[in-house]
């Protein structure tokens, strides 16, 4: 036993389960822990596979812009404008950067089914920008392609509508312009700009749910640029986009337009004007200003009682004379304060055209008056929901308008009426 004893002095006594482990290893045994980290493992496998439904780029068509047409027998007719893969710098097939395919069929998930299968490569519609809607189109009414819209998973609800004023959508696509090598690059940074009434799918979707507020779109026009050219074959290949109307869409169906001045009073009574050109005559200042507004505030507040309402309306800007065309001596202040109440004056005057125009011609409160009566005085909007399109047809409104120029540029007055002074 000494012996036994001594032969372990100064190491540690075996462990029996180390040396089972051991053993276990040794003999190629698998334990029940080993057994179920195999089988995850095992099982995670197909996961590490790649993306399994990937598609090669030269395999893809670009959706970059689609269009709404209808054609006389009532089918609708679908545009989509595909981008051409450019080669070496250089334009593509045909000498064209883009190509427009269209087909006819019941609905637009049959007519780009259709379009498919003109094409050998699969369409992609996430870089889709803007979608066009014909003007006969919006008249017969959108709420059915919204349906489709809304339900295809591959659609962005960033992407623009617009209408095409006067026209079919396929001719806006198929116009070129002289900037964009895509046409409907154009539309798409005119709206981003700010230029007009500016309406994603988002945007028109929200605001068709809502109560006591009409919908609009932005509406896009064909011009030709005043340009001095030599040939008059060039000048007619020269387009532009106008993108400073209003499309007034009540009940998912086009009713009218607002011009650029109704738009502008639209975006300021909605709180969307953020940066805007003022050049007006004032006849008080014996000329015309060019004002820059750099801020624009609004404050609407509507009394309903006994079934009348009345709509009180606040507008300021605060901005800056960036020309001046008048008889005045700028440097004065009360000649700032003639062009400011000139300006003042002017507005209100084209506010209360274009709200009278909603009330008339359009029968559509496009403004949201209907819907800042629902939003804080929920207990009379339910009194007065049912007949808000009477209530303010002839509903009694009041503007007041406040312009402050806060500097009046480099020189104090105008060159050519330098000296000249107020009495």
């Amino acid at each position: 036993m000494d012996h036994v004893f001594s032969s372990w002095a100064g190491r540690e006594a075996p462990n029996p389960h180390t040396e089972r482990a051991k053993t276990v290893m040794r003999r190629g045994e698998i334990g029940p822990y080993k057994k179920a980290r195999t089988l995850i493992l095992l099982m995670l496998v197909p996961l590490l596979s790649g993306c399994w439904d990937r598609v090669e780029m030269n395999d893809v068509a670009l959706f970059m812009a689609s269009g709404l047409d209808i054609t006389e027998d009532g089918r609708i007719f679908v545009s989509i404008q595909v981008p051409i893969p450019s080669k070496e710098g250089t334009s593509g097939t045909l000498d064209k950067t883009y190509y427009v395919i269209s087909a006819s069929g019941t609905n637009i998930y049959d007519v780009e089914r259709k379009c498919q299968q003109l094409l050998s490569r699969k369409f992609f519609k996430g870089h889709r920008r803007v979608v066009f809607i014909g003007e006969k189109f919006a008249k017969k009414g959108i709420k059915e392609i919204l349906d489709y819209y809304s339900r295809d998973p591959a659609t962005r609800l960033r992407t623009y509508l617009v209408v095409a004023k006067g026209k079919q959508a396929v001719e806006l696509m198929r116009t070129d312009h002289p900037y964009e090598r895509i046409p409907s690059e154009e539309v798409r940074e005119l709206e981003r700009n700010g230029v007009g009434t500016a309406v994603t799918f988002r945007d028109f979707l929200i605001n068709q749910e809502r109560d006591g507020i009409v919908p609009v779109l932005g509406a896009v026009e064909i011009q030709k640029p005043q340009v001095l050219v030599e040939k008059e074959d060039e000048k007619s290949k020269l387009n532009v986009f106008h993108l400073s109307s209003t499309a007034v869409m009540k009940n998912y169906k086009l009713v009218g337009y607002l011009n650029d001045i109704e738009t502008r009073s639209l975006r300021w009574m909605k709180g969307e004007l953020k940066h805007e050109y003022l050049a007006e005559r004032i006849p008080e200042a014996g000329g015309s200003v060019g004002v820059v507004l750099k801020k624009t505030e609004k404050k609407i507040k509507t009394v309903i009682k006994d079934g009348k309402a009345n709509i009180h309306i606040e507008l300021s800007g605060d901005g800056l004379l960036n020309e001046s065309n008048v008889e005045l001596d700028i440097s004065r202040p009360e000649s700032v304060a003639i062009i400011e109440q000139g300006l003042s004056k002017l507005i209100t005057k084209q506010t209360l055209h274009s709200i009278r125009k909603a009330q008339t011609e359009l029968k559509s409160d496009i403004f949201g008056f209907g819907l800042l009566v629902h939003q804080y005085q929920f207990g009379t909007w339910k009194t007065v929901r049912d007949d808000w399109d009477t209530i303010f047809s002839k509903a009694d409104v009041f503007v007041d308008t406040k312009i402050h120029l806060r500097r009046a540029g480099m020189i104090s007055s105008s060159l050519e009426n330098k000296g000249v002074h107020t009495e």
